[in-house]
């Protein structure tokens, strides 16, 4: 979490509010009445806590997690030293407090979790809560072994105790757990642990939640186009078509059968080389001065048939990431076709450029207005084309994304994404899960690691709050493409993950168990 962040949700004031999800008053809470604890708490419930709720730290009042999970954690006796275990964690990453503080809170909360799993309720909503928790923190900022351990160890607890249906707070720890163990497995380019058994299968149990626009991914090809939503959304029509391009390059992927023949593999390969050419050649910083008055689908179903039939279309050379910028910013304009290239472009800025221009890099600050007769940048396209210049390589050269993105395409990528208000990808979420999940595995080498990690995490449990079956479904997308991506090497053509899920049904499940490796890379 940025210090600026921390500065404006973890001010002076009154420790609990009016409003706080916790009993009124300190001295009801399960726990030594220190200073420290009590700061430590409130960094958990005022800060961590919102930004686990709701991307731009500001959810509504109804949301399960502050509703429910909050107010649950601070009056357990185990939840609420977790609780300021994490605080003591997270400010320590942030070098607010001196790692020897963490680790004291670390060996307390672990002490009290032993003595809950030797009880007779080892295996209660709480104790599963605890070691849920212990293991994002693990993620975080700990050890890969110890987290392979307690990963087994949940799953054995969820094993006993009858399965996720049998888990409380209305589905949400079933979801934490879920989404927790997707996140990691993700950053890890590795098969979740929490599969095997009917008992790993979880539905929602209550009506289907209404679509909501924010939720729309690349990832989920059921849902809406974004060309026909892309003015509700507030993006340009230029970025809905990038995002629709991905949305049918990663089906096209993901429908390969498994063993898919040469002739397969290679439609998909010209897909994504073609789509990969053309993204290459659109404007860097923005799509256009102005909106066209209507919108045309990027890949209109008879061009793509054709690209996907075609044998003889040239492709781009796969060991260029970005091409070097030439001609204008002139775009091609709408209605023409997209099949052959504009005259004219400029393609992306490379990375040392990009640092160049973007000299402060703190989270949240705006970019100073271009000088008159500039074009003024669109970050959310920015962004939207740098991802999608990751998927469409990741696919042509069928690489697992922690070999295609490197240091300096991350770093792109990333600061460009904080260009925009999180109250805007918040209207996004879908969009910003599906830009997170190549820089996930990708980011170990640099300091904005842990802070991908918690965004992965984050927007995962927000989607499925909204909507377990699409949450569902871009987990699920996401791991089978993971593991297509790196099949290559393992001489597999499997776009399946390991074990298949029921997202359609609004549910999860497998027939093996999840043991891959958990190791930095």
């Amino acid at each position: 979490m940025p210090r600026e962040v921390i500065g404006a949700h973890g001010g002076g004031g009154s420790v609990w509010s009016a409003a706080s999800p916790t009993p009124q008053g300190i001295s009801q809470l399960p726990m030594p009445q220190t200073m420290q604890n009590t700061e430590l708490l409130r960094i958990y419930v005022k800060l961590i806590s919102q930004f686990k709720a709701s991307l731009d730290g500001n959810p509504d009042a109804s949301n399960p997690y502050i509703k429910y999970y909050v107010p649950y954690s601070v009056q357990s006796p185990l939840l609420v030293h977790v609780a300021i275990y994490t605080g003591a964690g997270f400010l320590s990453q942030m070098g607010h407090i001196d790692t020897t503080v963490a680790m004291s809170h670390k060996g307390h909360a672990i002490a009290l979790l032993n003595e809950h799993l030797q009880s007779n309720s080892s295996t209660s909503d709480e104790g599963i809560a605890g070691v849920v928790q212990l293991i994002v923190n693990e993620w975080y900022w700990g050890d890969p072994n110890d987290l392979r351990a307690h990963l087994r160890g949940l799953r054995e607890m969820i094993r006993i105790r009858g399965g996720f249906r049998t888990l409380g707070l209305h589905g949400l720890l079933s979801k934490l757990a879920i989404t927790s163990d997707v996140a990691i497995a993700l950053s890890f380019e590795i098969s979740p642990f929490l599969r095997g058994g009917k008992e790993f299968e979880f539905h929602e149990n209550t009506q289907t939640a209404p679509l909501r626009l924010a939720l729309n991914t690349p990832l989920v090809s059921s849902l809406a186009s974004f060309a026909s939503c892309d003015e509700a959304l507030h993006i340009h029509s230029a970025t809905a078509s990038i995002l629709d391009d991905m949305r049918f390059l990663i089906a096209a992927a993901l429908a390969l059968p498994k063993n898919a023949s040469t002739k397969e593999l290679q439609k998909v390969h010209s897909t994504s080389a073609w789509i990969y050419e053309r993204i290459s050649m659109l404007p860097r910083l923005a799509p256009a001065t102005r909106r066209p008055s209507s919108v045309t689908s990027p890949i209109p179903s008879s061009t793509a048939s054709l690209i996907i039939e075609s044998s003889s279309r040239d492709t781009p050379e796969v060991g260029e990431e970005q091409r070097e910028p030439r001609g204008s910013h002139k775009r091609p304009r709408r209605g023409k076709s997209q099949g052959s290239p504009p005259q004219q472009h400029r393609g992306l800025l490379t990375p040392t450029q990009a640092l160049a221009e973007n000299k402060d890099h703190r989270y949240g600050l705006e970019q100073s207005p271009p000088p008159p007769g500039e074009e003024t940048p669109d970050f959310v396209y920015q962004a939207v084309l740098l991802g999608a210049l990751m998927y469409s390589r990741a696919i042509m050269t069928r690489q697992p994304f922690s070999q295609v993105v490197g240091t300096d395409s991350f770093v792109q990528l990333w600061t460009t994404m904080w260009r925009v208000p999180l109250a805007t990808w918040r209207s996004l979420l879908g969009v910003f899960n599906w830009l997170v999940l190549p820089l996930v595995p990708s980011g170990k080498s640099t300091h904005h690691d842990l802070y991908v990690r918690s965004m992965m995490n984050a927007s995962l449990l927000q989607m499925s709050m909204d909507n377990w079956e699409i949450a569902c479904g871009a987990m699920d997308a996401a791991l089978r493409l993971q593991h297509w991506l790196g099949a290559e090497g393992h001489g597999s053509d499997s776009a399946s993950s390991p074990s298949d899920s029921g997202a359609g049904n609004g549910r999860r499940e497998s027939s093996s168990e999840g043991e891959g490796d958990v190791k930095e890379s």
